[in-house]
């Protein structure tokens, strides 16, 4: 099978690998981050809520990466918890009253939905929908997957690229998978490229018996999500479009732990931020017009731009990719 390297080692990258692998094909993944790498701003995966949850979407193919890529966790998570997944109940809460018919196709996919009573809901808020799904630890997977990937024969090599033809070049591949993220706004001279800054605080002690997500995208990007095999939960958080600073606004841990308190009555209320909590700031792969997934020339797929929403359609993605790879590679007449 002909040689693709997969520029990028964040969850889009490493799943569309998985994926190239299974189909037979031998790839090498070159990033200038690698699984394992401290956190760092610029590369948002591990630093992700990985929470496998619906995007309120109308395209249907995002709807069916979402599908096939909740099925693929929920199934890792009952079979392999050492890979960092972990089946969990999710609360969503809303500040205006809740549309079913903008979920209800995802409703048929979740094994469990429950919709809020009014007495259940915090000041302020409307309704509240909860599913049982999955959370992923990225600091436990993308190593998980790197190792497995390995053992199949994958290869990992640092590079900062300067542009899809050097790492062609470099590796000798016949196609390269462009899954940079937000690098690809210089690499690609895409304009519509944006970072979309987050910031959230690892907490590292979370109350004794707390284990489910809450989300609220109202008003807020407010988000608690416990990590499988630590103690811990992330609490978060922001959207901030267009802002690349990698410092923590100390303002913003104050208004965090102020929103995470309201949605979970309380919960949180004996927080320390001075000594209890480690902050997080990321940029999401945002994109204007959405993701770009589409093979340009002879030996490009592009792969990027999937904002906060990476590993909730991560498996549905890798299998697209490799869709496009073999079309650049002869598909089934590559095998003989």
């Amino acid at each position: 099978m002909p040689l693709v390297a997969v520029l990028g080692s964040g969850i889009i990258g490493l799943k569309a690998t998985e994926a190239l692998v299974e189909a037979g094909y031998n790839v090498v993944v070159v990033s200038k981050d690698l699984p394992g790498d401290p956190v760092a701003a610029s590369w948002a995966s591990p630093s992700a809520g990985a929470v496998i949850y619906p995007t309120y979407t109308a395209k249907s193919t995002t709807r069916e990466f979402e599908t096939a890529t909740f099925g693929h966790y929920w199934s890792l998570a009952h079979t392999d918890p050492s890979s960092g997944a972990q089946v969990i109940p999710v609360t969503e809460y809303f500040a205006e009253p809740y549309d079913p018919d903008s979920q209800a196709w995802y409703t048929k996919v979740k094994p469990y939905y429950r919709h809020s009573a009014p007495e259940e809901l915090p000041l302020g808020i409307k309704d509240a929908v909860t599913v049982a799904t999955v959370a992923v630890n990225p600091l436990i997977y993308l190593p998980y997957l790197r190792r497995n990937l390995e053992a199949r024969g994958t290869k990992f090599s640092r590079l900062t690229a300067k542009s899809l033809d050097q790492v062609l070049r470099l590796t000798g591949a016949a196609v390269v998978v462009n899954a940079s993220g937000h690098g690809a706004k210089e690499l690609c001279n895409d304009a519509a490229c944006t970072p979309v800054r987050g910031q959230a605080m690892w907490l590292r002690d979370r109350p004794r018996g707390w284990n489910k997500v809450l989300l609220c995208q109202d008003g807020g990007y407010t988000y608690v999500v416990p990590r499988l095999g630590t103690g811990g939960c992330l609490l978060g958080g922001v959207r901030q479009e267009g802002d690349e600073g990698d410092a923590a606004d100390p303002a913003l841990r104050r208004d965090i732990l102020q929103r995470v308190n309201h949605l979970s009555g309380g919960a949180f209320k004996d927080v320390n931020l001075e000594t209890d909590v480690d902050d997080v700031v990321a940029w999401r792969p945002g994109r204007d017009g959405g993701h770009r997934l589409e093979i340009q020339g002879p030996d490009v797929v592009h792969a990027y731009g999937f904002d906060g929403v990476g590993f909730a359609v991560s498996f549905g993605v890798g299998r697209r990719v490799v869709e496009l790879v073999k079309q650049l590679t002869g598909g089934e007449r590559a095998r003989l």
